[in-house]
Formats: C-alpha cells, structure tokens, sequence
C-alpha cells in the first residue's frame, strides 16, 4: 500500500466531513491505517499532513488548497529517511512541523520572519522530543510534536487548536521497545 497516498486522501477525508476533529483523532486514524508499521517514514508526512489539514479547516481554505500544500508536504517529507532520529539527531516529527509551517506560511530559504519561525518550530518540536528518552517510537514522537505545535500555530498564526485533556496510545502492544511508564501516552498517563 502506498502509505502517503493513503495519509493524503484521509485527510482530505477529514477535510470533507467538515466535522471537527482533534489533531490527535486524525493522526491516529491515519495511523491506524491498515499495515502501516508501528516506526515508518510515512509519519514525516502525517505530521505536517494533519496539521495542514488542521488549519485549513480553521481557516476555510479551498479543498483545491488543501490538497496541493499535502502534495508539497509529500513531496517535502519523503526526503526525510527511516531512522532520521537516531542516525541524524533530527526526528522527522519535529521536521514535519517545520515542513507544515514552511508550507503552510509560504516561506523559503529566502523568507525573512518566516524564515525564523519554521526553524523554531522545527527545533522547539525536537527540544519537546527529546524530553523523552529514546528509543525511537513514531507514535509517540508525533505526539510530542503535535503538542508543541499547538502552541507554535497559537502563537504564530493566531489558531487555536483544540487538545484533549488526555492523551492515551493503543499502540503500545506493538512496539516492542514500547517505554511503558516512561512514556507520557502509556494509558493511564498523560502530559502535564
């Protein structure tokens, strides 16, 4: 299965329905996508793919929109390796953040303030990563960034996106080097 084509067309699902989900509901359906693997580089483009989604839905933009920023974000994202966190230093979940407000922003290497804004996302979105030890688990690292992002897209683009007050992973069963207790979304756990 084409694992980025099948994250593309579930968001612009979400986008469709026009009933409003949380980040983290839509990332997790996405991720409960039938076979797509517990660690994969397909969750470089569900970052940036939900968040874009996200705020194109708070904003009202043209699914026309919508879907060429997820085309970017595919395109952006697939050049993010397996593995990118442990042999790089640079979890493509805190890339995906910065992919999402590159895009979302319209910003380049030549960008002023925008410039600046997408390199903090991206490094406060790995500075919330890495308050977890590793190793590496893609569920939990999109987490993490995603509730950086909330506060990033508050602050920078004025959107306001909702956050339940607890978020639980049922993934755990499947990871085998799954923290347990030492992970905030270990059920029964959750992020102050």
């Amino acid at each position: 299965m084409d694992y980025y084509a099948a994250i593309r067309e579930k968001c612009l699902s979400f986008f469709r329905e026009k009933e409003e989900k949380n980040i983290w509901e839509m990332a997790m359906a996405c991720m409960d996508l039938e076979g797509l693997p517990m660690h994969c580089p397909p969750h470089h483009l569900l970052v940036p793919a939900v968040l874009l989604t996200a705020c194109a839905c708070k904003e009202g933009k043209t699914e026309e929109e919508l879907e060429k920023m997820l085309a970017e974000a595919d395109k952006r994202s697939k050049k993010v390796l397996g593995g990118f966190c442990g042999n790089y230093g640079n979890c493509g979940a805190g890339v995906g953040v910065g992919i999402f407000l590159s895009i979302y922003t319209k910003t380049s290497p030549l960008s002023d303030v925008t410039w600046q804004w997408v390199n903090e996302a991206t490094g406060r979105s790995l500075l919330k990563i890495a308050s977890v030890e590793g190793p590496r688990c893609c569920k939990r690292n999109a987490f993490l960034a995603f509730d950086e992002a909330v506060k990033i897209i508050k602050e920078r683009l004025g959107l306001t996106l909702e956050r339940p007050e607890k978020i639980l992973c049922h993934y755990y069963p499947n990871n085998k080097e799954c923290k347990k207790e030492k992970c905030p979304f270990y059920p029964g756990e959750s992020l102050e």
